[in-house]
């Protein structure tokens, strides 16, 4: 019952670690030589959008301690698949997310629908 429950801790976590990259994306964060912002809504809600991400990779991180603390506990040893179970599990959701934030903060920010004319009139 104990891998079954950190399982499910585990694929929660990991889609909350999802959800925060996303988040990321949506709120306009990126990387060019420097953090910038790109502005796709109003200033505030790009804000409400970082602050999202923050406590969803915070979530993530303490949901994924839990997962591997719960299918390694107990009072008796853990047996050798439960431990490298965990360990690989953890290692999976590590890599995936913190893939996806790189993504989400690197990725070239999209032209614009809207280019202004080469002389900056409109």
């Amino acid at each position: 019952m104990r891998q079954v429950t950190g399982i499910l801790l585990w694929l929660v976590a990991t889609v909350s670690g999802v959800f925060g990259a996303g988040w990321l994306g949506l709120a306009g964060v990126g990387w060019d030589g420097g953090f910038i912002e790109r502005v796709y809504w109003d200033e505030s809600e790009s804000g409400i959008g970082v602050g999202f991400a923050i406590f969803s990779l915070i979530v993530w991180l303490g949901l994924l301690g839990g997962s591997f603390a719960v299918m390694r506990g107990g009072q008796q040893r853990p047996s050798r698949g439960v431990r490298v179970t965990s360990v690989v599990l953890t290692a999976i959701s590590i890599i995936g997310v913190v893939v996806l934030c790189v993504l989400t903060i690197g990725w070239p920010e999209p032209p614009s629908e809207f280019p202004t004319p080469p002389w900056n009139r409109a």
